[in-house]
């Protein structure tokens, strides 16, 4: 350029136009020039300085068209005189729209009046004029026209241009990120620079080019400062993204072949495209989410239909629908649930649920609504089980439908299936019957599909006590319509033929061979789930607990190698329920904790249930009573108590009462759970053991003839009990036998609790069965007996236990005191302190102070203060607070 100033000088106009993309340079290059002229002595004119040569109150336009004799003539005089004292050189930013009069007038005088005049025009444009077409053709006719071709900075160049700007060297791997990310565009590395730096200050795990960062948001300034054709081009490659080429983008932009390729060429000239790409995916979201959205729907739906033409995949599909999130079209909702399997066949969750969230809110037909809200209910258990119960039961959104919104058959059913898959069978019941007489009163509305039985059966999977989902999906086919059908003694309308399974329907419980060769044909799966886990608390009540942690750990290891992180946690919760089922405390408490911690306040009947049931009964039989206090504590879903969850709720929390000397709240707990289990129909469940709980109750409330009467019921309704079912009755049965007949009851509940695989029950009646020997005066056995014990409750973590052989272990041969015929007692807490330190502690026990309890007994505040020392350190407590459990459990009320 200095060479052409110094022509410009010897007397000769010069058009000179700077060309290159948007960003490459072209205005720096211009005003760096211009400084240059400057001190070179020439006049330099901006576009303002133009307007000044123009006599105020002239007319500076001219009609379009108009012969250049009626152009207004003080533009080119007051050039002409400027020229006359320096070279002058004039530098135009691009001519706009509204300046296009003024621009062709100044063309026009270099090219005749002003052809010989020391004057220089520069103006930057886009490659080829760009899409001011006009310019570029008026351009052409300039005598003294020069192009100067501004490239872009080659790999080195915009790595040393980057690292200059980012203060530092760049690793290897970022001087190529460098180039591939801006094409060698300046103003694009310097965009990159700046986002290196923040990328350096928040750490290496930053993303680099970040989301709506500076670099996508200069990348979209310079497609908008590119034009309209390149603006709809860089639409139309953002949309089709990897399925972007010339005929792709021509079926999708409605252009023709070399309108693209001029659209190409200009986004390739400012650095934002490569080939036919946008050169990241930060660039494409920019692009998009600044599109006008009716334009952009319209785009996006073409490349839909463009993508699906050519067979690319239905999740290839889905994501331009889930772009536009509207679906208009049936084979656009055939596309989406065809993509929903196909997500959860390669453990895509999130795309999964997205796809039939899309597919739920677009369907108008109601039970096509309801049935993909039971499969958005059986996906989202990938990934959050503990919460998907709450976003669906009691919160089920309907848009109006044909049926009106309370009337509507699909909607209830829908309710009915999520409150059984919850346990909560009344109501579900209720509900069913309520449609199914809606069915059978002829309303041809109401019938109910065959295809909404395809994933129903998957919800109750998770409820302990429902029949296995292949039963129930066995008993849901249908036979003739509206005829009834008789189930074990119970007759249902076929109209909604899933109220069948669910009112009695009776199932094999396979042996354990035969459950671990399905276990073993089995891989994890959203349809097998629903047959692994019935499997799985099959293998524990049939007494092979072991064998279920097994599989458990197996599936888990399965489920968290694929990263679904939802059924690794089912398979955790099921392993805390298989190790209490051992009687494994500590391996119970850290299974069941993890999940508890991982569900939080979640209102999950399951994780309520089953999972803090768990942690309920571990806590209880090792001592921890205030954590099972805390546990209990806890909130619980509505209706949970109504539900087969609460049945084993209600178990531990009448055990825990029952260890902490509380067996009225205890029988009071076992008789609402017999209540309840007798109302949802026993044979739903394992054979129920709350006569036995209640009897152990009344046992320990002194009302031998109650529980005798429990104890006989159980064995005449109980049928064939399970190994730990029958154990545990003998264990209570034996505290009402004579002391030659315990030692026989015992030892036959040992062998049950044996076979069940539970240690802990099992250390429990080896104790008894040792007090009884001793009894008997057979101390070998007895020590033999204990000492079994003993390990067992050690392995076990079971320390309230542990005291109790520790405390008759001291006795050394002498049998605890009891009645000829009553409970055994559990060995008194309190018995080693002395009756002053003993009415102490009770009254301490009961909230009174220092001096308050002074002034009951009539003693000193310095004696209280040292009868509560020497009672804290026998019992091996620290504070008053914790006296309520020792004293309660070991003192009559009376005391």
């Amino acid at each position: 350029m200095t060479a052409l100033l110094a022509e410009c000088e010897r007397g000769t106009a010069l058009t000179v136009v700077l060309e290159g993309g948007v960003g490459s340079g072209k205005t720096d290059l211009m005003e760096g020039f211009a400084h240059h002229a400057l001190e070179k002595g020439a006049t330099v004119l901006s576009r303002p300085d133009l307007d000044d040569l123009v006599a105020p109150g002239v007319d500076r336009t001219a009609p379009p068209g108009a012969p250049e004799s009626v152009w207004p003539p003080d533009l080119s005089d007051g050039l002409a005189a400027l020229a006359e004292r320096a070279p002058v050189v004039i530098c135009l930013d691009g001519p706009r729209e509204h300046e296009e009069s003024t621009w062709r007038r100044l063309l026009a005088a270099l090219r005749r009046r002003l052809r010989n005049s020391p004057i220089m025009v520069v103006v930057p444009l886009l490659p080829f004029g760009g899409y001011q077409g006009d310019v570029h053709c008026d351009l052409l006719r300039q005598p003294n026209l020069h192009r100067i071709r501004l490239g872009s900075l080659d790999r080195d160049q915009a790595a040393a241009l980057c690292a200059t700007l980012h203060g530092g060297p760049l690793d290897d791997a970022d001087r190529e990120a460098v180039h591939a990310l801006s094409g060698g565009s300046p103003l694009l590395v310097r965009a990159l620079a700046e986002e290196l730096d923040m990328r350096a200050r928040v750490g290496a795990g930053a993303l680099w080019p970040s989301p709506r960062g500076l670099y996508s948001r200069v990348a979209r300034d310079c497609v908008r400062l590119s034009g309209p054709l390149a603006s709809s081009v860089a639409l139309g490659l953002a949309a089709l993204r990897e399925f972007s080429d010339p005929v792709g983008l021509a079926a999708v932009l409605r252009l023709e072949g070399a309108e693209i390729a001029r659209g190409l060429n200009l986004l390739r000239e400012a650095g934002v495209a490569d080939g036919c790409r946008l050169r990241h995916p930060v660039i494409e979201d920019e692009i998009l989410e600044h599109a006008d959205p009716d334009r952009r729907a319209e785009i996006l739906l073409l490349a839909a239909e463009e993508v699906r033409r050519r067979g690319a995949g239905a999740g290839a599909t889905s994501r331009y629908l889930l772009e536009i999130g509207a679906v208009t079209e049936p084979w656009q909702m055939a596309v989406l649930q065809r993509a929903t399997d196909e997500a959860l066949a390669r453990d895509d969750a999130d795309f999964a649920v997205a796809c039939v969230d899309l597919a739920h809110d677009a369907a108008t037909d109601c039970w096509e609504r309801a049935r993909l809200a039971l499969k958005r209910y059986v996906v989202l258990l990938r990934t959050d089980p503990w919460r998907v119960e709450h976003q669906y039961l009691g919160r089920i959104e309907w848009p109006e439908c044909s049926h009106g919104t309370d009337a509507c058959p699909a909607r209830t059913v829908l309710a009915a299936l999520l409150m059984i898959g919850c346990g909560r069978l009344d109501e579900g019941r209720a509900m069913i019957r309520t449609v199914a007489a809606q069915a059978a009163g002829g309303g041809e509305a109401n019938g109910q599909p065959d295809y909404f039985n395809e994933g129903w059966p998957w919800l109750f999977c998770l409820t302990p006590g429902i029949p296995d989902a292949w039963s129930l999906q066995m008993s849901s086919e249908r036979t003739a319509c509206g005829e009834e059908h008789d189930f074990d003694g119970r007759v249902c309308a076929d109209g909604v033929n899933l109220g069948v399974c669910v009112i009695g329907h009776h199932v094999r419980t396979p042996g354990v061979h035969e459950i671990e060769e399905h276990l073993a044909a089995w891989s994890l799966g959203d349809t097998t789930l629903a047959l692994i886990v019935p499997e799985l608390r099959h293998l524990m009540t049939a007494g092979r607990p072991d064998l279920a942690d097994a599989w458990c750990e197996h599936f888990q290891g399965e489920a968290a190698a694929r990263g679904v992180e939802g059924w690794r946690q089912l398979f955790t919760a099921l392993r805390a329920e298989a190790a209490l089922a051992r009687g494994r405390l500590a391996e119970a408490e850290t299974h069941a904790r993890e999940i508890v911690d991982l569900g939080g306040d979640a209102p999950s009947h399951w994780l309520c249930g089953q999972v803090i049931t768990a942690l309920i009964s571990a806590c209880t039989a090792s001592g921890q009573y205030e954590e099972a206090v805390r546990l209990l504590d806890r909130p619980v879903p509505d209706g949970f108590f109504r539900s087969l969850h609460g049945l084993d709720y209600l178990r531990a929390r009448g055990r825990f009462l029952l260890a902490v000397g509380r067996p009225h709240l205890a029988l009071s707990d076992f008789l609402a759970l017999g209540r309840h289990a007798e109302r949802c129909d026993a044979s739903l469940r394992t054979q129920p053991t709350w006569r036995i709980d209640a009897a152990e109750a009344w046992l320990a409330l002194d009302n031998t003839r109650e529980a005798e009467q429990l104890l006989e019921n159980h064995e005449t309704l109980s049928g064939s009990d399970t190994p730990l079912a029958a154990g545990s009755w003998l264990r209570v049965r034996a505290q009402l036998a004579l002391p030659p007949e315990r030692p026989g009851l015992l030892t036959r509940a040992a062998e049950h609790l044996q076979a069940s695989g539970n240690s802990w029950e099992l250390a429990r009646v080896l104790v008894d069965l040792a007090e009884a020997y001793r009894g008997l005066d057979q101390p070998a056995r007895a020590d033999l007996t204990l000492r079994k014990a003993q390990q067992l409750a050690e392995e076990c973590g079971a320390g309230p236990l542990r005291e109790r052989i520790a405390f008759l272990g001291l006795v050394d041969g002498r049998p605890a005191a009891r009645a000829a015929r009553g409970p055994l007692r559990a060995p008194d807490p309190v018995a080693k302190l002395s009756d002053s330190e003993r009415r102490v502690a009770v009254l301490a026990s009961r909230g009174m102070t220092n001096r308050e309890i002074s002034s009951e007994l009539f003693i000193t505040v310095s004696t209280v203060e040292q009868h509560l020392t020497r009672v804290y350190k026998k019992l091996d407590i620290t504070s008053r607070q914790e006296l309520p459990l020792h004293i309660e459990l070991g003192l009559p009320e009376s005391a």
